[in-house]
C-alpha cells in the first residue's frame, strides 16, 4: 500500500493505514475563528478539497457571534456560518483559483475525519483553555467542533465517518460553539479558536 504524507501551513499530517484494497491518504485543514488564514490549498494526486464551484477550498477566517448571559454573565460564542466544502476525486493539476477536473472513473470508498489536536482557545483570562465537548452543544467551560452535525473527537482512533454521495463526493460542513464562565472572560476581550482537522480519504 502506498501512503502519502501531505503538509499544509507547517502542520504535519498523520498517516493512517489503508485497507488491502485501496490506500488511504490524509489531508489536514485548520479552521480558524478570528485566527490565521492558511496560505494554500491542500491537495495530492487523487483528491482535493473544493468549494461548490469545484475551485480548491482554502479556509478563511470565520466570525463569531458572542452573547453575554444577562443573569450569569457567561458568554456563548457561535460561528456565524459553517465552513462548507467538498472532497472530490481529481485528475491533473490543482491550481488555486481554478476549477479542478473531477476524475469520473475514481470512486471514493470512505472518508473519515478527526481533530488532529485539542482546539486552541485564545483571549480568555489566564490563557484558559476550554475543554472539548463530546456533544453538539458545548456546556460551561467547553468548545464543540461539529462536522455535519456530529461532534469531532481527537485522534485517529475515534474518527467521524462522512457519508459519500454516489461514491463521487463527500460534503463537509464544520461549525463551532463555545460556552465560557464569566470569571474566564474579560470585558472587551477578543476571543478566537483554532481547530486542525485531518481527513482520511480512501480512493
Amino acid at each position: 500500500m502506498k501512503k502519502n504524507l501531505l503538509a499544509v501551513s507547517a502542520l504535519a499530517l498523520a498517516v493512517m493505514s489503508g485497507s488491502a484494497m485501496a490506500a488511504v491518504t490524509n489531508g489536514q485543514l485548520t479552521f480558524n475563528w478570528q485566527g490565521v488564514v492558511p496560505s494554500a490549498p491542500v491537495t495530492q494526486t487523487t483528491w482535493a478539497f473544493v468549494n461548490g464551484l469545484d475551485i480548491p477550498f482554502i479556509p478563511s477566517t470565520e466570525q463569531l457571534n458572542i452573547v453575554v448571559d444577562t443573569t450569569t454573565k457567561d458568554i456563548k460564542a457561535t460561528s456565524l456560518k459553517p465552513y462548507d466544502f467538498y472532497i472530490v476525486p481529481v485528475t491533473g493539476a490543482v491550481t488555486p483559483g481554478t476549477p479542478v477536473t473531477r476524475d469520473a472513473t475514481a470512486v471514493i470508498n470512505s472518508v473519515n475525519a478527526f481533530l488532529s489536536s485539542v482546539p486552541v482557545s485564545n483571549g480568555f483570562v489566564g490563557n484558559k483553555q476550554l475543554a472539548l465537548s463530546t456533544t453538539q452543544m458545548a456546556t460551561v467551560g467547553q468548545v464543540a467542533i461539529n462536522l455535519n452535525g456530529q461532534p469531532l473527537k481527537v485522534g485517529s482512533t475515534s474518527p467521524t465517518s462522512v457519508s459519500v454521495s454516489n461514491d463521487k463526493e463527500a460534503h463537509i460542513s464544520i461549525d463551532m460553539n463555545a460556552h465560557a464562565a464569566s470569571v474566564d472572560v474579560a470585558e472587551g476581550a477578543s476571543l478566537s479558536f483554532t481547530a486542525p482537522v485531518t481527513f482520511a480519504v480512501d480512493i
